[in-house]
């Protein structure tokens, strides 16, 4: 709302955090595209910062961090993670027009998108907006410097490795505006319990 004051308000994200192993084999993924012939210039997500969006919320009250952060919590307690299917290179808003490259899940059993749906209904209770676009899961590997035809860059291949990938915490995020971007902080994280199998 424009009558909103800065300081009652902050930007909120909340996502779906890998687990070390899968966030080394994105990170693998966005080395190997990096490096590739045909790179264009880029601003890369640091493998810290990856992550699956569940939820953005750009204007979060900051009255409410605190209860939707513990709305969340209770809905995740006790869930299992959900089972997440192989991830692929695309670009938004086209492969032709890249202008953020992202590894896309292909959410096979709609666990992720199950979940979403979830967050995102809770997050409208306390304020949060629906979302008017089509939930697509992905972790967002770099964002160019200028549109780009990524279609020679983006080889299916060079995503290999990016399978059997699993799902850690849901965690509720804000997202402080740097110089280098952007700060993650923790407002809350709730992790999954392993199930060693």
């Amino acid at each position: 709302m424009a009558g909103r004051k800065k300081d009652t308000t902050i930007r909120g994200f909340v996502a779906l955090d890998l687990d070390t192993v899968s966030v080394r084999r994105i990170a693998r993924v966005s080395d190997r595209l990096r490096m590739g012939s045909g790179a264009p210039s880029a601003a890369w997500t640091p493998a810290a910062k990856l992550h699956l969006t569940l939820k953005f919320m750009g204007e979060l009250l900051l009255d409410s961090a605190a209860p939707l952060a513990k709305a969340i919590g209770k809905f995740v307690a006790g869930k299992e993670a959900p089972r997440l299917g192989t991830f692929g290179l695309d670009a938004f808003p086209s492969v032709a027009e890249a202008e953020v490259v992202v590894a896309e899940l292909s959410d096979p059993f709609g666990d992720v998108a199950a979940l979403a749906a979830a967050v995102a209904k809770i997050a409208n209770k306390h304020g949060c907006p629906p979302e008017t676009r089509p939930f697509r899961p992905h972790v967002t590997l770099a964002r160019l410097k200028r549109p780009y035809d990524a279609r020679r860059w983006l080889r299916p291949e060079l995503a290999g490795g990016a399978d059997g990938c699993s799902a850690a915490a849901v965690a509720l995020y804000r997202s402080d505006r740097t110089e280098d971007g952007a700060t993650y902080v923790s407002l809350g994280r709730w992790e999954y319990e392993t199930s060693g199998g």
